[in-house]
C-alpha cells in the first residue's frame, strides 16, 4: 500500500488499488494513553473511529486502516465529518482543505509482532512482523486534524516516500 506527498487539490491515498473486503465499521471512541497526544487531545476526548479491512486484488494482501477524526474537528472544521464519518480519506484531505487548511503530515513506522486478532483478520503466518504506520493529518496552525493508523504484513509490505529538503525531519531511535 502506498501513501502519498499529497501538495495538491486532488488527493490520493494509494486505496484506490485496493478493494475493501467488508464495508466498514463506524463506531465512537475516545482518546487513549496512546492517541491523545498524538491527537493533542487529553485522554478520554470523543472521536470517531472508521475501521476498514483492505485487499490487494492482485495479491491478497490484507491490510487494516483506521481513521480517527476528534468530534472537535468534525463539529469546527469540516461537519460533514461528523455526519459521515467513513468518508474515504482522500475526500476528508479534500474537505479540510476546502475548509481553509493547508495540510501537512507527520508519519512514523514500526514493525512489531501482531496481536493473535491482527494474525488472523491480516491471515499471516505464525512469526510474522507487521508494519504500523501512523500517520497525523495536521492544519495550516499545526494542530492535528485526524490520525490514521495502517497495519499489515511485514513480509508483503512496502511504503514509499517522495521526499523533499523542504520539511527536514529529525531522525529519532525508539
Amino acid at each position: 500500500m502506498e501513501w502519498r506527498d499529497f501538495r495538491a487539490i486532488t488527493f490520493r491515498t494509494g486505496h484506490q488499488a485496493w478493494h475493501e473486503v467488508e464495508a466498514p465499521t463506524v463506531y465512537r471512541t475516545t482518546t487513549t494513553a496512546t492517541t491523545g497526544p498524538l491527537l493533542g487531545l487529553p485522554e478520554g476526548e470523543a472521536l470517531f473511529a472508521v475501521d476498514r479491512l483492505l485487499s490487494d486484488p492482485h495479491t491478497e494482501t490484507r491490510a487494516l486502516h483506521r481513521v480517527l477524526i476528534p468530534f472537535a474537528t468534525a463539529a469546527n472544521e469540516a461537519e460533514q465529518l461528523g455526519e459521515a464519518p467513513d468518508t474515504e480519506p482522500e475526500q476528508i484531505y479534500a474537505t479540510l482543505t476546502a475548509a481553509g487548511h493547508k495540510l501537512t503530515w507527520e508519519e512514523t513506522v514500526s514493525a512489531r509482532m501482531p496481536l493473535p486478532d491482527e494474525r488472523a483478520t491480516l491471515q499471516i503466518p505464525d512469526a510474522t512482523p507487521i508494519v504500523h504506520a501512523t500517520r497525523i493529518t495536521l492544519g495550516t496552525d499545526q494542530r492535528p486534524l485526524i490520525l490514521e493508523d495502517l497495519r499489515a504484513g511485514a513480509d508483503r509490505t512496502q511504503l514509499a516516500y517522495h521526499l523533499t529538503a523542504d520539511s527536514p525531519r529529525k531522525l529519532r531511535a525508539v
